[in-house]
C-alpha cells in the first residue's frame, strides 16, 4: 500500500535531481509564464496560502504536460512594517510575540538571532516557506527566487528604475491627498502593513450641520441627499462627545473624531467634554427646512467611525427604521424623550421600482428583521436598499429642480450645493476598520507633499479598462470587478517613511511602500537567475541596463561598457525577458482585485505603453478559505499551518482536498472528512494496478468499447475543466467518474481474468496523467509501477480521440445496468427462489416506430403509415405511437440500439446477470413471434423481463 508521506519525499528528491522544473529559453517550444504573488515572510504558509498557491501550482503542471515550456518562479516579500514590527517587539521583550513565533515553529535560539537583525527574521521565514512549498510538491524554478527590499540590492535597483520611469511618464507626483494613516507609526499604512482591513481605502463622507445652541452637531453620511427625510439625530448614549472649535466654527463630534479632524488640515481645539446621554432628548435644527428634530440614543452608532453623529432617515435606512420602531412602540420612551409618534413618521423621498414609498420598511419585513441586534441582516438590508436607490431611485417633488432625476445623476451636484450654502463640509474615513501591524487603529490623514501614484489619471484608466475588456479572466465574472476597481480608483500613496524597502531614488527620506514595489516584479523573475548565478552587482544594474533588457532601448555594446556587465550576459538577460514575457497567467485571491491585481495591470500598461504584447494575458481569481465551514481567524484557532497538514496526511491528499474545496470565486471550505473519499478512490486504482497482470482477455467486446468511449469523454471534460481552473469539476471527471466506470467494467467482467489488461492499463495511465497536476507524487509512483520510464510530470497530456467515442456501447452498458435494477425489483415481488430469467428484446419494427416518434413526434403516425409494413400492423403501431407520445419527454432522444444490437449486448452480459442476480439460467430471446404478456410489452431499451421460480 502506498505511503503518501514517503512517496512525496521520494519523488521530490528525484524531481530535484533531474531539474525537470527549470525553465530556460527554448525557441522551439511555446512558453507559458505563470506566477503566484510572493508571500510576506513573517510566518509559515497556512491553509489559506495553500489554496491559492496550489491552484497555481496545478495549472503550471497542467500546461507543462501540454507541452509548454513553463516558467513558474517564486519570490518572497519583506517590504514594509511587519518585519521591523516583530523585531522591535522582540527587542522590547514582548512575551506574546515570542510565544507566537515559538508556536509558528521558531526556536528560542532563532528568536535570539531575530533580536540581532531584522534580516534574520526575513531569511528564517523565507527558508521555511521554501521548505513547505517543496514538501507539498511545488514545481518551481528555484534558481529565480529572490527577496524584496534593500536586503536584496539588485532588486532595489530594479524598483528604482521602475519609479524613475513612472515619474518621468507623469504617474508619480507629489501632492495633497487622503491616505490611510497609522498615528503610532506616523506613516501611511499600505495593505501589506495591516493586521486588519486589507483592501480598504479612504472614502469621503459629507458632514451635514445640525444647529445645536451655538454649535453644530455634525452628522456624517454617505447619502447626504436623504437629509430631506431626516426625522431625528442619533448619538451613542454611552460614548464621549466634545465641543470643538474647528477652524472658525463650533462643532459637536465624538471624542475619537478630534485627532482625525486635526489630521485632515483643520485647526482643532477642544472646548468642552460631554457624554452622549446628556444630548439625548434635546433638539437640534435640520439644515434644509429649519425643522426641529429630536436627538435620540442608538447603540449601533460607531463613535470611532467619522464623527459619531448620525442622521436618521427611517424611510430609506433599515437601521433607522428598526431603531425608531422600537422607540415608537414604547410609550414610556416617547414620554421620556418628549416626542410624539407623528414626528417620527418616515418621510418618503425616493421612488424605487419594486418598493413602496418606504423601502426600508419593505426590506425589513421581507427579511423578518425585528431588532437592532440583527446586525448581519441589517447590513444586508442596507446594502440592498442603498444599491437599488442609487442606481434606479428617482427623487420626489421636495427636491425642487432635481425632482424626477435619478440619485446617481444629481448626488454630486447636491453635495456641491450644500457646501456652497455652508450647510455641509467633508470628512475622510476608512471604508472599514483598518488596523496597522503595530496593532494601532488607523484613520485617514490628508498629507501634503506626499508621493502618489496617479491612478486617477483618466487616460490611464480608459486604456486600462479597454485592455481589461480584452484579457482573459478565470472566472469571467471577475472582469467586471476589475473594471469597477479601475473606475473608482484614486491616487494612492506610494511611499512611507518607515519600514523596510527601497528608497525613492530622487527623495531618499521616502521608502517605496509594500504594494507599490510589487506590481511588475514578474519581469525581474526573467533575469533573476542570471543575476543570481553570474553574480551581477547592484551598482552594475544601471537605468540603461534595465532600459535595454526590458524595453529594448539602447546599444548593448555601449550599455555593457558603461555598466561593466559582459555584453553576452546583457544579451542573455534581454533574451530571457523577450522570450518569457508577458505573464500568461497571474493567480491570486479575490481580496487582491481591488488593489494589487489591478495595480499589476495598470503599471504594466504604463511602463510598457508602446509594447502591448508585454501586457499580462490573463488573471485567475479565487475565493477565500474556510475551515470546517467557519471563517479562518486567530481567535477561533483554525488557521492551520500547511506543514501540519502535510505531516498528518501526506502532500497529495492535502493537495487534492485543498484544490477541490472550492471553485471560481466562491469561498473554499477545507473539510478533513473529505480526504477519506479521495483516498479510497486512489486506493482502488492502486489495487487495480496490482492485478493488471492477472487480466487475460484479449478481444474487445461492448464492455471494452464502453470503457474506451468513456475515457475519451473524460479526457475532453477534464481538459476543459483544467483550462478554466475548475479543479473540483476536473476531479469529478478524472477520478470519481473514471473510477466509477472502471468499477463497472470490473463488475461487468465478473472475474479479474476476464478483464482486458492492455485496455485497463491504457485507461489507468490516462487517468494518472489527468490526475498528475493535482496528486503528482502518487501518479509518479503508479506510473513507475506500471513499467513506464521517465516522469509523468512531463509526460504528454492526453488528447481525446473522437473516433473511439461509441455511443452505442455506452447505451448498451446502461441497458445492462437497467436490467439488473429491474430484475432486483421484480425478485422482491415474486414468491420462491428464481431459477430462470427470460429477457425479451423488442422486435425491430418497434425500434423503427420509436425512432419515428423521437424524430417526428405528432407527425410520426402519418409518416409511418406511408410504409406498407406498418400499415399491415395498423392498430399495433397506433397503440405504440400513442403510448410513446404520452411519455415523450422521458424518451431517449439521441440514440436507440437496434433489436439485433440489444440482443448481442444482453447476451454478452449473461454471465454477469446470472452471477449478480443469483439466477442460474439466463435466456435472451427476441419478442418477435412470442405470444406472452412479457414479450408483448417489450420496448426498445426496455426489454420484457420474466422471472421463473
Amino acid at each position: 500500500m502506498v505511503d503518501f508521506r514517503k512517496i512525496a519525499e521520494k519523488w521530490q528528491k528525484r524531481w530535484q535531481e533531474a531539474r525537470i522544473f527549470e525553465a530556460d529559453v527554448d525557441r522551439k517550444k511555446k512558453k507559458f509564464f505563470i506566477t503566484f504573488p510572493y508571500p510576506y515572510v513573517n510566518g509559515s504558509p497556512h491553509i489559506g496560502h495553500g489554496y491559492s498557491f496550489l491552484r497555481t501550482e496545478a495549472y503550471a503542471r497542467f500546461k507543462r504536460m501540454q507541452g509548454y515550456n513553463v516558467l513558474f518562479p517564486q519570490g518572497f516579500h519583506a517590504t514594509g512594517e511587519p518585519i521591523l514590527g516583530v523585531y522591535e517587539r522582540l527587542r522590547k521583550g514582548d512575551k506574546l510575540q515570542e510565544k507566537t513565533l515559538l508556536k509558528s515553529g521558531a526556536t528560542k535560539e532563532d528568536i535570539e538571532r531575530f533580536k540581532e537583525d531584522p534580516k534574520n527574521i526575513v531569511f528564517f521565514w523565507m527558508e521555511r516557506w521554501k521548505e513547505d512549498l517543496k514538501s507539498v510538491g511545488a514545481s518551481i524554478d528555484w534558481r529565480r527566487s529572490f527577496v524584496t527590499t534593500d536586503i536584496n540590492p539588485p532588486y532595489s535597483k530594479f524598483i528604482e528604475w521602475q519609479y524613475v520611469k513612472l515619474k518621468e511618464k507623469g504617474y508619480v507626483k507629489k501632492g495633497t491627498h487622503p491616505v490611510i494613516w497609522c498615528p503610532h507609526c506616523a506613516s501611511p499604512t499600505g495593505d501589506h502593513d495591516r493586521l486588519e482591513g486589507e483592501g480598504e481605502s479612504p472614502i469621503e463622507y459629507t458632514l451635514l450641520k445640525f444647529k445645536y445652541g451655538d454649535a453644530f452637531l455634525m452628522a456624517a453620511t454617505l447619502r447626504p441627499e436623504t437629509v430631506y427625510g431626516v426625522t431625528n439625530i442619533w448619538v451613542n448614549p454611552d460614548a464621549e462627545y466634545v465641543k470643538v472649535r474647528v477652524d472658525d466654527e463650533l462643532w459637536i463630534v465624538a471624542k475619537y473624531a478630534v485627532e482625525k479632524l486635526a489630521d485632515q488640515l483643520h485647526e482643532v481645539e477642544v472646548l468642552e467634554e460631554m457624554d452622549g446621554r446628556s444630548l439625548v432628548g434635546k433638539r437640534c435644527i435640520e439644515p434644509i427646512n429649519g425643522r426641529g428634530v429630536p436627538i435620540l440614543p442608538a447603540h449601533f452608532v460607531d463613535v470611532e467611525n467619522a464623527t459619531g453623529v448620525v442622521m436618521s432617515v427611517p424611510a430609506h435606512a433599515p437601521y433607522d427604521y428598526i431603531a425608531l420602531k422600537e422607540i415608537v412602540e414604547n410609550d414610556a420612551l416617547l414620554e421620556e424623550y418628549g416626542i410624539t409618534k407623528e414626528e417620527l413618521e418616515p418621510i418618503s423621498l425616493i421612488k424605487v421600482e419594486g418598493f413602496s414609498d418606504y423601502p426600508a420598511k419593505d426590506v425589513c419585513e421581507q427579511m423578518n428583521i425585528r431588532s437592532q441586534k440583527e446586525q448581519k441582516k441589517l447590513d444586508e438590508a442596507t446594502r440592498v436598499v442603498y444599491k437599488k436607490e442609487y442606481h434606479t431611485g428617482v427623487l420626489k417633488s421636495m427636491f425642487g429642480k432635481y425632482a424626477g432625476k435619478k440619485v446617481q445623476e444629481v448626488k454630486e451636484a447636491l453635495i456641491d450645493e450644500f457646501k456652497k450654502k455652508k450647510i455641509a463640509t467633508s470628512m475622510w474615513e476608512c471604508t472599514d476598520v483598518v488596523v496597522c501591524r503595530c496593532t494601532t487603529r488607523c484613520h485617514v490623514k490628508i498629507l501634503k507633499d506626499q508621493w502618489f501614484i496617479a491612478y486617477s489619471d483618466e487616460t490611464w484608466k480608459k486604456k486600462s479598462i479597454d485592455y481589461i475588456n480584452k484579457m482573459n479572466f478565470y472566472p469571467e465574472e471577475a472582469r467586471h470587478q476589475f473594471i469597477n476597481t479601475v473606475e473608482w480608483l484614486k491616487d494612492k500613496a506610494c511611499a512611507r517613511k518607515s519600514g523596510l524597502g527601497t528608497k525613492l531614488p530622487w527623495d531618499k527620506e521616502w521608502i517605496v511602500e509594500t504594494l507599490s514595489d510589487s506590481t511588475i516584479y514578474m519581469a525581474y523573475y526573467t533575469i533573476a537567475r542570471i543575476i543570481n548565478e553570474k553574480r551581477v552587482r547592484a551598482e552594475q544594474l544601471t537605468r540603461e541596463v534595465f532600459d535595454y533588457v526590458f524595453l529594448g532601448e539602447g546599444d548593448p555594446k555601449q550599455v555593457s561598457e558603461s555598466s561593466g556587465i559582459d555584453e553576452r550576459i546583457l544579451e542573455e538577460m534581454r533574451e530571457e525577458f523577450d522570450y518569457f514575457y508577458p505573464v500568461d497567467l497571474r493567480c491570486s485571491a479575490k481580496d487582491l482585485v481591488q488593489n494589487h491585481l489591478t495595480f499589476f495591470i495598470m503599471q504594466h500598461i504604463a511602463l510598457w505603453d508602446k509594447m502591448p504584447e508585454k501586457w499580462p494575458r490573463a488573471i485567475a481569481v479565487n475565493g477565500r478559505v474556510m475551515v470546517e465551514g467557519e471563517k479562518m481567524s486567530k481567535s477561533k484557532g483554525n488557521i492551520i499551518p500547511l506543514r501540519d497538514l502535510i505531516e498528518k496526511y501526506g502532500a497529495d491528499l492535502v493537495r487534492i482536498n485543498i484544490v477541490c474545496s472550492g471553485e471560481d470565486m466562491d469561498d473554499a471550505d477545507w473539510r478533513a472528512e473529505n480526504i477519506k473519499g479521495y483516498e479510497s478512490k486512489l486506493r482502488f486504482l492502486e489495487d487495480i494496478v496490482k492485478n493488471i497482470d492477472k487480466m487475460k482477455k484479449k478481444d474487445v467486446g461492448n464492455a471494452e468499447r464502453f470503457l474506451r468511449s468513456k475515457m475519451q469523454k473524460i479526457v475532453e471534460e477534464t481538459t476543459k475543466a483544467y483550462e478554466g481552473l475548475k479543479y473540483r469539476t476536473a476531479v469529478v471527471h478524472c477520478l470519481f467518474n473514471a473510477t466509477s466506470h472502471l468499477r463497472w467494467y470490473a463488475r461487468r467482467c465478473v472475474a479479474v481474468e476476464n478483464m482486458n489488461g492492455k485496455l485497463v492499463k491504457e485507461y489507468i495511465q490516462t487517468m494518472l496523467k489527468l490526475l498528475a497536476p493535482i496528486v503528482p507524487h502518487y501518479c509518479e509512483e503508479m506510473w513507475e509501477t506500471l513499467g513506464n520510464k521517465g516522469f509523468i510530470s512531463i509526460a504528454k497530456w492526453p488528447e481525446a480521440n473522437s473516433d473511439e467515442i461509441d455511443e452505442k456501447a455506452e447505451k448498451g452498458e446502461e441497458l445492462i445496468q437497467n436490467i439488473l435494477e429491474d430484475v432486483e425489483n421484480i425478485k422482491k415481488l415474486v414468491k420462491g427462489k428464481p431459477r430462470k430469467l427470460v429477457i425479451y428484446v423488442a422486435e425491430e419494427w418497434k425500434h423503427e416506430v420509436y425512432k419515428a416518434v423521437v424524430k417526428h413526434k405528432n407527425n410520426a403516425m402519418k409518416i409511418l403509415m406511408e410504409n406498407e409494413e406498418f400499415r399491415k400492423k395498423g392498430k399495433l403501431v397506433s397503440e405504440l405511437v400513442k403510448s410513446l407520445l404520452k411519455k415523450y419527454a422521458s424518451l431517449e432522444k439521441e440514440l436507440v440500439l437496434s433489436s439485433e444490437e440489444e440482443m448481442a449486448i444482453i447476451s454478452e452480459a449473461k454471465e454477469l446477470l446470472s452471477k449478480e442476480l443469483s439466477i442460474k439460467e439466463v435466456e435472451v430471446v427476441s419478442a418477435s413471434g412470442v405470444n406472452t404478456e412479457k414479450a408483448k410489452k417489450a420496448l426498445p431499451f426496455k426489454p420484457g423481463i420474466e422471472v421463473v421460480c
